[in-house]
């Protein structure tokens, strides 16, 4: 799905403008999102295969996680350098983490097509809901085999298609009934980018990855609070959809909110909005 009406010449900065007009309220939904996400950000640490004392480079951490999951994982005696193409989402994540008093970790702004680290310095890279954005996946896929010792991992988890994904379908339908959204480019950076686990499993083995393996998960996704919570997270969080919810003409906004809220209501059980997700889990290792 692409979100704006006209192809942008720097997507980087159309990602970059996207994730730091929501960078706030990631701060806000913080303890909400990590409840919700916590299946997800269980399959990449998971998927990492991670032992004590590790070496772990984390990508996109947004607001901290997988990063601080990973930082317990690894132990006082292991390190995890936690990074995103923008300071104010850092800024938040370095604030959970001293929340946590986790002191293994360290925060960097990097983009992952230029990694400002030497080479054959970590053990994993993580990644959860953060490659499909990436403009040049392949640049990054060589970037994380340059900087990943030999025998090292990759773990991922990204989207499902909107079809597969209650949460996106239910916020996003309503909406699409105002909105004329052309399909993206074939691989214009979008949320459902990787909702082919095909198409990741064969660009790893292109980057030379071994052992690649692909798989969609369903997982729940409960919203911890009321289907107007729900809405108004949700909307706020998921920032490549916002220019849609903003493009959608003033008089039928209301009703479309108001659709979308009543949608939410199915999955709600009187204390959460209990909606399945479907994801894609990738891991790939480093010749050795």
């Amino acid at each position: 799905m692409s979100t704006s009406s006209s192809p942008s010449p720097d997507p980087r900065e159309t990602v970059r403008q996207d994730w730091l007009s929501a960078a706030p309220a990631w701060k806000k939904w913080y303890s909400q999102l990590a409840f919700q996400s916590r299946q997800a950000t269980e399959l990449v640490v998971q998927g990492a295969a991670i032992s004590p004392g590790m070496h772990v480079l984390d990508l996109a951490s947004g607001s901290g996680e997988p990063a601080l999951s990973v930082a317990v994982a690894v132990g006082p005696q292991g390190r995890v350098t936690a990074t995103d193409l923008l300071r104010e989402m850092l800024q938040i994540a370095e604030e959970n983490a001293a929340a946590r008093n986790l002191k293994n970790i360290d925060f960097r702004a990097a983009d992952a097509e230029q990694l400002p680290f030497p080479g054959h310095m970590f053990d994993r890279v993580t990644c959860r809901f953060g490659i499909m954005f990436i403009p040049n996946i392949q640049k990054a896929l060589g970037e994380m085999r340059r900087v990943l010792k030999p025998g090292g991992r990759v773990s991922f988890v990204t989207w499902g298609s909107m079809e597969e994904n209650p949460l996106f379908s239910t916020m996003l339908r309503p909406f699409l009934k105002y909105v004329d959204v052309p399909p993206p480019p074939p691989d214009a950076p979008h949320v459902f980018r990787f909702a082919d686990a095909n198409k990741l499993d064969h660009l790893l083995c292109l980057a030379g990855f071994h052992d690649v393996h692909a798989a969609k998960h369903k997982i729940n996704w409960p919203w911890p609070g009321t289907p107007e919570e729900a809405w108004q997270g949700a909307s706020e969080l998921a920032a490549p959809f916002k220019r849609i919810i903003a493009a959608t003409p003033p008089d039928k906004r209301e009703l479309a909110i108001h659709e979308a809220i009543e949608g939410f209501r199915r999955f709600f059980d009187g204390q959460s909005v209990n909606i399945s997700a479907t994801i894609v889990a990738a891991t790939a290792t480093t010749p050795a």
